[in-house]
């Protein structure tokens, strides 16, 4: 006889009575901790505006948004994290950010479409966000409320992660990449941990078109390309002009570098890659970089009680790229990432909001660090 039970949809699950408890009491305990440390707990609604997840991520993570037209005809979804639903609220309400600050709290489900066995597509958050005027100097404070929010849970053997964003960007525009390469090589980061990290950075470069076969092309103008190519644009163009295929070409070619060159530029983002806890104080990077800020957040974290062999430097960890902008860090516990976050100075102005404000926030996996319980 055929089964004709409804069943609970795949990567969804129920939770059963202790679970539900483990949960509850992990989420009051961490919001109880931020309401005394000064944030506001507020709620945000589970569906909003499509576009609100849409211009944050700049549609990188649309694929794992579950988007649809709602019975109004707006395109609506559920929210894959709370950070845009926050600064949504936060900066429509400005008159509520006091004496340049704004701090907020919040815990609850988010929906994020995962193809894999291993993962839920509802998960658990409790998180922070914290708006300044500052621009620098308060993220130690952030990532100390983040840390405590584990320890608060009987949560001691963490480790964390610490990248920064700006100071790999200024270290790429140092280098004198253009604006192509700069965004090929943050986007790509994490190859550079791989055993044979130049073959496969190269490779991809070169279906990307970034790389060219000689130097030559390098001088044409945009006069020397029509010349060239002159018969070629006599012939059947489609829509486009001449001049619009002749900017196309010409930016493209601007975009390319020679091997060689490719190549040296590996070595030397490999070299702030190596950067570690114990040479940071002595790296050549220091002056021209700016790590003072940086190292004053390694400092606190050392000053709090966090031991050295717990701290991670790691320069390739640059997390969504769409709106980080500086200081981002992942938590560790028992070889999973239950949580993390960093600094987005530009989001609200994604989001369509004028802002001078500088913003920070963490969010912490309740379901992740559950699952790294049960499993262990």
């Amino acid at each position: 006889m055929k089964d004709n039970k409804i069943k609970i949809l795949k990567s969804f699950q129920d939770t059963d009575f202790s679970s539900l408890r483990l949960r509850r009491d992990f989420e009051i305990n961490s919001l109880n901790y931020l309401i005394d440390s000064g944030y506001v707990n507020i709620d945000t609604p589970v569906i909003e505006s499509a576009d609100l997840f849409f211009r944050k991520s700049l549609g990188s993570t649309s694929g794992n948004t579950y988007t649809f037209t709602d019975p109004q005809n707006q395109q609506v979804s559920l929210r894959p994290d709370f950070t845009a639903s926050i600064m949504r609220y936060a900066f429509s309400n400005l008159k509520k950010i006091e004496n340049g600050a704004g701090k907020y709290c919040y815990s609850g489900p988010v929906f994020r479409f995962e193809n894999n066995d291993e993962s839920y597509n509802q998960i658990y958050q409790i998180g922070a966000e914290y708006i300044s005027e500052r621009k620098h100097g308060y993220e130690p404070e952030v990532v100390l409320d983040a840390i405590k929010c584990l320890e608060i849970n009987n949560v001691k053997e963490f480790k964390i992660n610490l990248g920064n964003v700006g100071i790999v960007r200024k270290y790429l525009d140092k280098l004198g990449l253009n604006n192509s390469l700069v965004e090929f090589f943050l986007t790509n980061l994490k190859l550079l941990n791989l055993k044979n990290y130049e073959d496969e950075l190269l490779s991809k470069a070169k279906f990307q078109n970034l790389i060219k076969s000689n130097k030559k092309s390098d001088n044409l103008s945009k006069d020397e390309i029509k010349e060239k190519f002159s018969i070629e644009l006599e012939s059947n163009l489609g829509s486009r002009s001449h001049d619009e295929v002749v900017d196309r070409y010409f930016n493209k070619i601007s975009s390319q570098v020679i091997e060689s060159e490719f190549n040296e530029s590996i070595l030397k983002l490999k070299e702030l890659l190596n950067i570690n806890l114990e040479n940071i104080n002595i790296n050549s990077f220091e002056s021209e970089l700016n790590f003072e800020d940086f190292e004053k957040l390694i400092d606190s974290l050392l000053d709090f009680g966090i031991q050295k062999n717990n701290i991670c430097i790691d320069f390739s960890l640059t997390r969504n790229l769409a709106y980080y902008n500086g200081v981002v860090f992942d938590l560790i516990y028992k070889n999973e990432l239950i949580g993390g976050g960093g600094k987005y100075d530009d989001l609200p102005k994604m989001l369509g909001y004028k802002s001078d404000y500088s913003c920070f926030g963490f969010a912490i996996n309740i379901s992740k660090f559950m699952d790294a319980l049960n499993n262990e």
